[in-house]
C-alpha cells in the first residue's frame, strides 16, 4: 500500500508538469523585451508618443510656448519637428482619418496639421482630469481616460461615455495615476515605475508585468503593438534629451 501511494504521488507530480509545460500559455508569461529606443529633444517633458503606420511621432509637455511634435522613421532616426503651440499630454494617430490628434493640459482635444503647424480643437471639454494622458484604441473608435482609478470608455467621433468602471488598485502617485495605454484587448496601467498592470476590457485584472527599466509618470504608451515609457529630459525652455523605450510583451 505505501509503494502505491508513493508511486501515485509521482505519477501525479508528473501529470502536473506536464500540464504546466503543455498547457495554453497565460499571457504576458514572457520577459519584455526591448525592442527600441529613440532619443528625443524636447522642452520640458516627454509625454507621449504614437506610430501612423510608417513613423513614429513624440510629444512633449510641461509649456504651451515650447511645445513640438517630433517625427522619427520605424527605427527611430530623427526626420522632423513641428512646433504646435499645445501644452501637450498625449498624441494618438487615428486611421480612420489619417490624423495625429492631441490631448492637452485640461479637457480638450485638438487635430494637428503638420504641414501647417496648426491645430483645431476637435472634442472640448470631455475628459475629466486636466493632466490625463489618455489611451485609445488602435482602430481609433474609442478614447479610454483614468482619474482616480475610474477608467471612463469614450466614443472618439461623439466624446460621450459609452461605459466606466472602477479598478480595484492602481498607483495614485501624481503623474502614475494620470496615464493609461491601450491595445486590441487589454488596458495597461501604472503599478510602479517600473511595474505596469495590465486590464482586460471589462476592468478585470490579467497580469503585472516588469520592466526592465523604470519610466516617467505621464508617458505610457502603446502604439505599432509596443509598450512605451519615457526616461524624462526633465528641460526646461532651453530643451534637452529624454529617451523613449520600447517593449515587445
Amino acid at each position: 500500500m505505501k509503494r502505491f501511494i508513493k508511486f501515485s504521488f509521482v505519477m501525479l507530480v508528473a501529470v502536473v508538469s506536464i500540464q504546466a509545460t503543455c498547457g495554453v500559455q497565460k499571457p504576458f508569461s514572457k520577459a519584455p523585451e526591448q525592442v527600441l529606443r529613440i532619443k528625443d529633444h524636447v522642452y520640458f517633458h516627454n509625454v507621449s508618443i504614437a506610430y501612423d503606420g510608417h513613423h513614429y511621432f513624440t510629444l512633449n509637455g510641461g509649456n504651451s510656448d515650447y511645445c513640438t511634435i517630433n517625427e522619427y522613421t520605424r527605427e527611430g532616426k530623427f526626420v522632423e519637428g513641428y512646433d504646435v503651440g499645445l501644452d501637450g499630454r498625449f498624441i494618438m494617430y487615428n486611421p480612420a482619418d489619417d490624423r495625429l490628434y492631441v490631448k492637452v493640459y485640461g479637457t480638450d482635444l485638438y487635430s494637428i496639421d503638420l504641414k501647417t503647424g496648426g491645430s483645431e480643437l476637435a472634442l472640448s471639454d470631455v475628459f475629466d482630469g486636466d493632466n490625463s494622458s489618455l489611451g485609445f484604441s488602435p482602430d481609433g473608435e474609442f478614447i479610454y481616460e483614468i482619474n482616480d482609478g475610474e477608467i471612463r470608455t469614450l466614443n472618439f467621433k461623439t466624446g460621450k461615455e459609452v461605459k466606466s468602471f472602477q479598478l480595484e488598485k492602481y498607483f495614485d502617485e501624481h503623474g502614475y495615476k494620470d496615464a493609461i495605454a491601450a491595445s486590441e484587448k487589454y488596458l495597461f496601467v501604472w503599478a510602479a515605475e517600473d511595474e505596469v498592470e495590465v486590464y482586460n476590457m471589462n476592468g478585470e485584472f490579467v497580469a503585472k508585468v516588469e520592466l526592465p527599466r523604470a519610466g516617467y509618470g505621464f508617458s505610457l504608451s502603446y502604439c505599432n503593438r509596443i509598450l512605451w515609457i519615457a526616461k524624462d529630459a526633465d528641460a526646461s525652455s532651453e530643451g534637452g534629451y529624454g529617451y523613449w523605450y520600447g517593449f515587445r510583451l
